[in-house]
């Protein structure tokens, strides 16, 4: 990217964000993982202004209406992506052996 084509604000890096990963057509897991990286350094990038927002007040200039429908946006995708993070890292920890099944006790003389 040239200095010339740098966001000047950002709305327009966001914007440039959500094109690249719009246009993203991974063709092997290599790629995939590149896209997942690109989109969660995004996420973390606008959770990153959103709790700013939320720490200097900002957020008080929007209307009941607007809150509830950012709270609702916001609350399905975190939901959404949680339920992600705890299936997959369940099913990592458990095929790798960092996780006991419930029920199963390892038998310690200390705990």
């Amino acid at each position: 990217m040239e200095l010339s084509d740098e966001p000047k604000s950002w709305v327009e890096e966001a914007r440039n964000r959500v094109k690249r990963i719009s246009d993203l057509d991974p063709r092997d897991r290599l790629d995939i993982v590149y896209g997942i990286g690109l989109c969660c350094s995004t996420l973390a990038k606008s959770m990153q202004g959103w709790m700013q927002w939320i720490g200097n007040l900002s957020l008080k200039d929007f209307e009941q209406r607007e809150l509830e429908e950012i709270f609702g946006i916001i609350k399905k995708a975190t939901v959404q992506l949680m339920e992600l993070d705890i299936d997959k890292t369940s099913k990592y920890e458990e095929s790798h052996g960092l996780r006991q099944k419930p029920g199963v006790r390892e038998n310690r003389l200390v705990s």
